[in-house]
């Protein structure tokens, strides 16, 4: 039926007009329409749209004049003479220009209609066989644990010449000896990297290490992961709720040792193994949730009498290499600081990315996360790494931390989701969000809701409605311009014809063949009186051509159709201005924080003024880097807000065809600008943008879409869709 395609890849946008999918045509700068074709979309050339008329009244005085220079003045009265002329011919008044869509912004016609890998509300979930329609929430978290299944036993507690521990169910300790008794254990916290489970000495030897520490605190039972875990169907549940083991232990304890095969220049002393054990990822919560106020290290062939001790509250400067932000979590959970659920969340994420591990499955440092928190989903084996974490959020309350998220601009466009850094330098509680995240989609997406949306015209500019007050001046002004040329030509015929009545005529008669002279006729001076007011009207219009045309043709916009227009490559405000509404009357301003790409300076009145952002060599060279770029890479875009009369210059690697508004910050909306793959109905972020508050008075809601923080790259190969 036509809904599979095969072809070359190129890109398209969902027309606002009527949906339908429609081919992106990109209107570019000169030098870019003329350079090599390196881009999946289409690039025409910029138009002018203004009305004739305009363009011939404003190219009187549309250009660099020095109004103290009589060169520019005669120049411009050059002009006047045939452009008069010219508008004898054309109304130059009010152009009739079509309203569209209530003055508002274009609509973004798009809706997601499939399902979400996992919604927020479970009643939208797919139906699988034999499923119940409605499926509970406690069916979507993972079960803690309040006891450990298993724990070693030492063989006598009390007395310290027998050695030895034995692993056993507690339930079955629990039955034969001490059913009413609590259990105090220690926690043995250790590196794979340094004992490897394959290795009977380096078991032999972690046993010791916990054995002699259980010992110093006075407890009779310890859990250890290469023993405490024995069931190979239960083992992927257990590794990833050793918090809650963490959690029940009375205290813990840190063996290190260096690997029976360690290479030349490895770690040798305590200090240096315990940095080692510190890089690994699945040892930082072990800190945190531990119960002690100081730790307590053993290292492997040294001496077990006297261990390491150091004060939890320096642990982080004496081992963790990002101090200054683990020490706040330690503060966190020994309470002497607190941190709000998004610091907590963002800061623990930050920590636990930059901690190395092996890697089981994708979504390990959000299940690492995840024993912080206090809602944990279901292992997914099929989740991506992202896709983890979204569902973590999901299920916990993070203050909208997925929804903060969407709403970043990454610093650089290799940057990594997890890493939650912001080009304009804000915070994610800066950020408040005006959307809700649905659901969490496939290929690292997310379902959001409610958002305000509105599409972008990239294949020219159209004529954009205006208002300006009416007033008497520019209306009288408007006819004095239009009728000059008019006064002037009826001043030339009333006053020749006035001169040849008030001369004096010499009569003949034929009859008599006498001649007699009459004067002249009192009406020829009449004629060349008025004539002459007529001329000097009409050159006076001629001569004030310039003030008079700043008049009608400037002024105040007081509303606009509001639209946004995008084209690629730079060109001034005065050319922008000239190619939408005929002229350059100053009515554009470019932003001055609207992207990381705006410039601004204070003028002499304390304001704040958007300046070119090429004024900046930097940009500059960004603007002449992006001419040669190649699929992928970055390039300079352009969009037009006539609805706030602002230009701002962005970078992305492929033209947003919508700007989705998704939540406030510093005074301003964070405009996501969205790419769009038609193969798989997707909105990609490509940048966000900063917008006036106003926006949203003309902007539309947009139902359920589909978006991505990251668009795949791809070559502009074929395709099938």
């Amino acid at each position: 039926m036509g809904r599979v395609f095969t072809g070359p890849i190129d890109d398209r946008y969902l027309s606002p007009w009527d949906g339908h999918l429609a081919k992106l045509h990109v209107q570019c700068t000169d030098q870019l329409y003329d350079g090599p074709g390196t881009t999946t979309w289409r690039r025409t050339y910029i138009r002018k749209v203004a009305p004739l008329n305009v363009r011939i009244a404003t190219w009187v005085i549309d250009f660099s004049a020095d109004p103290k220079n009589w060169k520019d003045w005669g120049l411009i009265l050059l002009r006047f003479i045939p452009s008069s002329f010219a508008l004898t011919f054309f109304a130059l008044g009010r152009d009739t220009v079509e309203v569209k869509y209530g003055l508002n912004y274009a609509p973004l016609p798009y809706k997601f209609h499939g399902y979400a890998k996992a919604a927020r509300n479970q009643l939208e979930n797919a139906e699988t066989k034999g499923s119940p329609k409605a499926i509970l929430t406690e069916q979507r978290v993972s079960e803690r644990l309040l006891m450990p299944r298993y724990l070693c036993f030492l063989k006598s507690p009390e007395d310290s010449g027998l050695r030895g521990a034995v692993p056993m169910l507690v339930s079955t300790w629990q039955a034969k000896k001490h059913s009413n008794s609590v259990i105090n254990y220690l926690f043995v916290a250790y590196s794979a990297e340094q004992f490897n489970h394959g290795s009977n000495e380096d078991m032999e030897a972690l046993h010791q290490i916990a054995e002699r520490a259980t010992r110093d605190a006075q407890l009779s039972a310890y859990w250890v992961a290469c023993s405490c875990m024995p069931d190979p169907n239960e083992l992927e549940d257990d590794v990833y709720r050793i918090s809650d083991i963490m959690r029940g232990a009375k205290a813990m304890a840190i063996a290190v040792g260096a690997p029976r095969k360690a290479t030349h220049g490895s770690a040798n002393t305590t200090t240096e193994l315990l940095r080692h054990w510190g890089e690994r990822m699945w040892t930082f919560p072990e800190v945190l949730l531990s119960q002690n106020d100081d730790v307590r290290v053993y290292a492997r062939k040294g001496q077990l009498d006297g261990p390491l001790v150091i004060p939890k509250t320096q642990f982080a400067a004496q081992v963790w290499s990002d101090a200054t932000v683990s020490r706040q979590m330690v503060d966190h959970y020994a309470g002497s600081l607190g941190l709000s659920r998004l610091e907590l969340v963002a800061l623990a994420l930050q920590c636990l990315t930059s901690r190395q591990t092996t890697q089981y499955l994708p979504g390990d440092h959000s299940y690492a996360l995840m024993g912080l928190l206090r809602l944990r989903p279901k292992i997914d084996s099929t989740d991506t790494a992202f896709q983890a974490f979204a569902r973590l959020s999901l299920l916990n309350d993070s203050d909208q931390l997925l929804e903060r998220v969407i709403c970043t601009l990454p610093k650089h466009p290799d940057q990594e989701w997890y890493e939650l850094g912001d080009a304009y330098g804000s915070s994610l509680w800066d950020i408040y969000p005006k959307c809700q995240v649905a659901g969490v989609g496939e290929n690292d997406t997310v379902i959001i809701d409610g958002a305000y949306g509105t599409s972008i015209r990239w294949k020219s500019f159209h004529r954009i409605w205006n208002f300006r007050v009416f007033s008497w001046k520019r209306w009288l002004a408007w006819k004095l311009l239009h009728l000059s040329s008019t006064f002037v030509l009826i001043g030339f015929i009333l006053f020749g014809s006035g001169v040849q009545l008030s001369m004096p005529q010499t009569i003949y008669d034929d009859w008599s063949g006498s001649s007699y002279t009459v004067a002249g006729s009192p009406a020829g001076l009449m004629s060349i009186g008025v004539g002459f007011l007529f001329l000097i009207f009409g050159i006076a219009g001629w001569l004030m051509a310039p003030r008079l045309l700043h008049l009608i043709l400037g002024g105040k916009f007081w509303n606009t159709q509001a639209a946004v227009f995008g084209f690629e490559g730079y060109i001034n405000l005065a050319t922008i201005e000239r190619s939408i509404f005929g002229g350059n009357f100053g009515r554009l301003s470019w932003t001055p924080n609207g992207s990381p790409l705006s410039r601004h300076h204070k003028n002499s009145f304390g304001e704040c003024i958007g300046d070119d952002p090429t004024d900046d060599i930097e940009v500059r060279n960004l603007v002449e880097k992006a001419k040669s770029a190649r699929p992928g890479d970055q390039r300079v875009f352009t969009l037009v807000d006539t609805g706030s009369m602002q230009v701002t210059m962005f970078q992305a690697a492929n033209p947003p065809i919508a700007l989705v508004i998704c939540g406030s910050e510093g005074g301003m909306k964070r405009a996501i600008g969205c790419s769009y793959d038609w193969k798989t109905g997707t909105l990609y972020r490509e940048t966000v943008l900063r917008v006036s508050t106003t926006v949203l008075d003309r902007m539309g809601r947009v139902s359920k879409l589909k978006l991505g923080l990251k668009r795949p790259r791809v070559e502009p190969r074929r395709c099938v869709a």
